[in-house]
Parts: structure tokens; sequence; C-alpha cells
């Protein structure tokens, strides 16, 4: 039996539950890890004590959920946090979980209706917030009425999609789809500005851990690989406001866009589990954010924290075209996966990622997909419908049209 306090880490193929694990051994807690890779990170990490091979949440839900089961039992474990998307697989056996541990992780109904980039996008009108105009298309047949409500430029992305590998940008209106709409899209306005990413941590609705940082460099046009606290007062007041609107608990993140043209911020997508603003702590107090019972003050980093994912900066970083900002960059931030103390999982990557990519070949899809495709949650049934959540998004969302919610302000009102 462990004297110490022990923690089961999901999704260790991330630099996220990496940086976690670290943080929690640092904490004084022992550190287990479950996953469904092969050669994930946290199978090299000093800062783990075992990590367990489970089956895909996404090809075997129900091994999935009995073998965390099992290592609970097993191995007494206090608390159960996710980090990827099996985040939406924990949270639908909460009840059965949490009758064996605390788990750390948003309400099953939340993180459905968040998941899904219009359904989030329609709840934030209902608030009172801007948005972008915005439509959900899940039928051919609505492709000819519903591209008219929207003014072009638009983007066109899947209501369940990651890195924005499938990003459309459209230039004009057509008359037939450019792809194929067998499942759900969402066809937004597209804005001009500068992007924004944030990153919390909540209980029961109390933002316990906050971090901001701008979109700088990229992995494609979505992922974040350059991290740096960036003080935005409307962002910090804005999530403040929706976890206490939603009474939210567990990890969640928000994509935003500062427009150019009208000086607004707008959200443009949730992802209600663990992303990149985690590299920014650097202390215990984030672990007490998780765990620990509030009220206490928010947790948010250092300023001069700057982190960087090495390996994709050094592989794309430089495409921005900017060599001396890369270079400024590159000798200026951290590296979130080395550390002289831990130093395994730095090498570890190329066996990882060698294992992955001769995989995704050997199937013939493509590596980023590949990486997350036996966690991936792309809607599920809500109430014995099997619609994954779409009903509610068929028509378009504005911002003009949206009411003013009880005891909320449209972001950027003058």
């Amino acid at each position: 039996m462990s004297i110490k306090p022990t923690v089961l880490l999901t999704g260790g193929r991330a630099p996220v539950a990496l940086h976690l694990a670290r943080l929690f051994k640092q904490a004084g807690w022992r550190v287990l890890a479950a996953e469904s890779m092969a050669y994930p990170l946290l199978s090299f990490s000093n800062a783990v004590e075992r990590c367990f091979s489970l089956p895909g949440p996404n090809q075997d839900e129900n091994g999935f959920i009995q073998g965390l089961v099992s290592l609970i039992q097993e191995y007494e474990v206090d608390w159960l946090i996710p980090t990827c998307e099996e985040t939406f697989f924990i949270s639908k056996h909460y009840r059965r979980l949490s009758s064996y541990c605390r788990v750390l992780v948003g309400e099953w109904d939340i993180l459905q209706r968040f998941h899904h980039k219009g359904n989030f996008i329609a709840d934030l009108q209902q608030a009172g917030e801007w948005v972008p105009k915005t439509t959900v298309i899940r039928h051919p047949q609505e492709w000819r009425r519903q591209v008219q409500n929207i003014p072009f430029p638009a983007i066109l992305k899947p209501v369940y999609s990651r890195f924005g590998t499938q990003v459309r940008f459209l230039n004009k209106p057509s008359d037939e789809p450019p792809v194929s709409l067998k499942r759900g899209w969402v066809l937004q306005k597209r804005i001009a500005g500068s992007q924004i990413c944030a990153y919390g941590v909540s209980q029961r609705g109390r933002l316990t851990a906050y971090s901001c940082y701008h979109l700088q460099f990229a992995a494609g046009i979505g992922s974040a690989i350059t991290f740096c606290h960036a003080e935005e007062p409307e962002v910090f007041a804005w999530v403040k406001r929706f976890v206490k609107r939603h009474r939210y608990t567990g990890q969640i993140s928000f994509d935003f866009i500062r427009s150019t043209e009208d000086g607004r911020l707008y959200p443009l997508e949730c992802n209600p589990r663990t992303t990149s603003g985690v590299h920014l702590f650097t202390g215990e107090d984030l672990v007490q954010a998780m765990v620990g019972d509030p009220p206490f003050a928010i947790v948010t980093p250092d300023p001069r924290t700057k982190t960087m994912l090495a390996l994709p900066f050094a592989l794309y970083g430089w495409k921005k075209g900017n060599l001396r900002a890369w270079l400024t960059t590159f000798v200026t931030h951290r590296d979130v996966i080395f550390d002289w103390n831990d130093p395994k999982p730095f090498f570890g990557q190329a066996q990882s990622l060698r294992h992955l990519w001769k995989e995704a070949r050997k199937q013939g899809v493509p590596l980023l997909q590949f990486t997350t495709r036996d966690i991936e949650w792309e809607g599920g049934e809500t109430d014995g419908t099997g619609d994954g959540g779409d009903r509610i998004s068929r028509t378009s969302l504005g911002t003009s049209s949206a009411p003013l919610g009880a005891g909320s302000n449209r972001i950027g009102a003058k």
C-alpha cells in the first residue's frame, strides 16, 4: 500500500500528460498511466511508476473502462485525470468510475454539447455572447439554402475535428459543397484577426487555474507549438463567466480570434480537456488547483515562462517565413519534453514517432490523424437516437440577433 496519494493519468501519448506527470511527482504523488498506443511518452518517463496498456476506448469502450476500474482498485488510485479525447468516454462512465476514486472530468451532457463546434456557438449565442455568423449543414440538400446565410469569405470544418487538418477556406459561395456531407459540417464567417488560446481548470464553476497565449507558431493551421502567457483581461473574464454559467468541473480550453475589423473577441471552438496551455505551469500549485479544495487564488503562470514543443517547432516553425523570429524563439523558449531530471521521453519520441509512422503507413492513414484514431470522440448517443447532438444546430447563428443573457454581456460591447 502506497503512503503517497496516487493519480492515474490517461492519454499518456501526449506532451500535456507528460507535463502533468512531472508536476504531480514534484508535488509528492505516485503517478500511474494508462494508454492504448504503443510506446507513449509516459512509458519512458521516470515521473511515472508504471504505464499500463488498455484497449482504445473507441474500439473497445467496455474493455477500456473495465481496465481503468481494475487499475483503480488494484493500485488504490485516489484521482483519475484524463487528458486527451478519452476524456469523453471517461465522462460517459463517470458514475461508475467515481464510485472507486475521484475523477477530474466535466459532466457528460456539457462535454457532448461543447465538443460539437456548432452546438458550442449556439449555446453562446443563447447566452448573449458575441459569436461569428455560423450554420451547421448535415445534408447535401441543405447546402444551397444555408450557404446564403453566411457572409463570405467563410471557413468550413467538421463539427467534430482536431488539429485544424480538415478546415476549408472558401472565398465565395458555390452551388455544390466542396466536401462530402455524410456528417455534420460547420460553415462559419471567416474573421481576420489574431488568434488567442486559453486553458483553464474549474471546480463546480469556480476557475482555479488559467493560462492564455497567442497563436504565433503552429503545426498546420491550428496546433500551437510555442507558448508564452499573455495578459488578456477580456479573455480571462470570458472564461470565468463561462465556467460559472455552467458550474463546470474539469479541464477546459478555448480558441478565440480578435477581429482586426471591429476589435471584438470572438470565440471559435471549445476543447473540454487538457490542451497545451498546461505547458505554461511550472509549479506544484497547478496540482492544488486540480485536486485541492477551493477557495484559493486562481493559479496563473509566471509571465516569464516561455516554452515550446521543440521537435514540431524544428519541423514546422520555420515555414512561417520569418527566420529571425524562428531563431530567436528557438533559443529563448524551453522544450516541454526535454528535462535533465527526466531525459528519456525526449529520446523516446523517435521510437514513438517511428512506430506511429509505420502503422499509419500500413493502414493508409495520415500520420497526424493516426495519432488520435483510437481515442477520438465523434459524437455519441445522448438520448437513444445515436444522433450525436447535431439536432439543435440546424439553423444559422449570428451576432447581431443574439439577446443579452441574464448576468452576461456581449463580448466587445462598447
